[in-house]
Formats: structure tokens, C-alpha cells, sequence
């Protein structure tokens, strides 16, 4: 719109120059008397009119203006929000398997450690989570687009940073931690104690340092939106 104001402005330029040869032309034929009047009675009545025109029009520029920036700032709210909420619930998630799943299984045997992750790793698969983890990452982008159409630099720089480390944390998941839930449910059943072990370290030591690392990065995401949220 300011594009199209100013473009207005410019022809309102031209076509006054281009009235000034016509007017000097005019002025030479016209008694002095005569001008005099008619320019005073030309300021009298055209320079109102042509003042009401250009506050009329900034005016109606104003209104067109106005809903859609509420309208922008309404939006980019309601998915930063959204943002914030759904990439929280997967930080949570996974902050919960480091902080206090994966350390209480550490302390059972081989065993009961093996079982207990194949009905964790079997379990957290449902529609439920992968709504959540899609939605964050729509929402995400949703929210970055809408930065962008309301020329807000400073979160759309937060919002794709934020929006790469959530990647980084899809990508540690379906790269690393799933293929290992999938070993640890397909593997067989050891029938010696040294099998369960065996079976154990292999799923263990990796998958918990996979969810360490996919753990910070869904954080420094969340934390991210918090702050191009609370800047805005």
C-alpha cells in the first residue's frame, strides 16, 4: 500500500507540471484583474477539495490497512502459540525419557530392561504423538510464513532457527531412535542371560545418547519461539 500511495503521489506530481504550461499560456490572455479573481476564486474552492480528496484517500488507505495488519497480528500470535505449545509437549516427552525413564531402567536387570523397552518403544508410536510431531512442524513453518508476510525480521531469523534445530530433532528420531526401537521389537527373545545382555547394550548406550542430543535440540526450539513470542 505504501508502494501504491506513493505511485499516486508521483502522477499527482507530473500532472501539475504538466498544468503549468497551460496555465502560463492562459495568464497572458487573461486581464491581470481578471486572473487575480479567478486564482483566488480557483484557491477558494479547488484547494479544499483537492485537501478533503488526498485526507479522504489516506483515509480509506488507513481502514484497508488497519484489519489486515490486525488480522497478520492475530495469526502470527495464535501459531506462535500454537508453536510454542506443540514443540513444548515434544520437548516434554522426550526431557521425560531422559530424565527419568531411561535412568530408572538403567537400574534393572538385562532382562526386565530389554522387555520394558520394547512395550515403551511399541507404545509411543500412536496417532497421539505423531499429531503432536507433525503439528509442531507445520505450525512452525505456518508461523514463519506469516513472520514473513508481516515483515517481521527479527522472528523470522527466531523462527527458522527455531524451526532447524526442531528438524534436527525429527531427523535424530526417525533416523537413530526409531531403527533401534524396530531392532529391539523385531529382535528374538535371548533364551541366556548373556543374549539378554548383549541385546541390552546395543539398544541402550546409543538410544540414550540419541535422546540426549534430540532432547537439547527440541528445547533450544521451544526456547526460541518463547523469545521471538515475547518480542513481538
Amino acid at each position: 500500500m505504501n508502494g501504491l500511495f506513493t505511485g499516486f503521489r508521483a502522477v499527482l506530481v507530473i500532472f501539475c507540471v504538466l498544468l503549468l504550461p497551460s496555465i502560463a499560456f492562459a495568464s497572458d490572455h487573461v486581464p491581470h484583474s481578471e486572473m487575480y479573481d479567478h486564482q483566488l476564486q480557483q484557491y477558494s474552492f479547488s484547494q479544499p477539495t483537492a485537501l478533503k480528496s488526498t485526507e479522504l484517500s489516506e483515509g480509506l488507505m488507513a481502514e484497508q490497512i488497519e484489519p489486515i495488519e490486525d488480522t497478520k497480528s492475530l495469526l502470527f500470535t495464535v501459531l506462535a502459540c500454537l508453536a510454542v505449545l506443540t514443540t513444548g509437549m515434544m520437548a516434554g516427552i522426550v526431557f521425560a525419557y531422559a530424565n527419568s525413564v531411561m535412568p530408572g531402567l538403567r537400574k534393572a536387570d538385562d532382562r526386565t530392561f530389554v522387555l520394558a523397552s520394547r512395550h515403551l518403544t511399541s507404545s509411543v508410536a500412536n496417532p497421539l504423538f505423531l499429531i503432536i510431531s507433525n503439528s509442531a512442524l507445520i505450525v512452525q513453518i505456518g508461523f514463519i510464513v506469516v513472520a514473513v508476510l508481516a515483515q517481521q525480521f527479527d522472528q523470522v531469523v527466531l523462527g527458522s532457527i527455531a524451526l532447524i534445530f526442531y528438524i534436527a530433532t525429527l531427523l535424530i528420531t526417525f533416523l537413530g531412535n526409531l531403527p533401534l526401537n524396530k531392532a529391539i521389537i523385531s529382535a528374538e527373545l535371548p533364551a541366556s542371560d548373556a543374549k539378554w545382555n548383549k541385546l541390552r547394550v546395543r539398544f541402550e548406550s546409543s538410544w540414550t545418547r540419541l535422546n540426549n542430543l534430540r532432547t537439547i535440540t527440541c528445547i533450544l526450539s521451544v526456547s526460541t519461539l518463547i523469545i521471538a513470542l515475547n518480542i513481538t
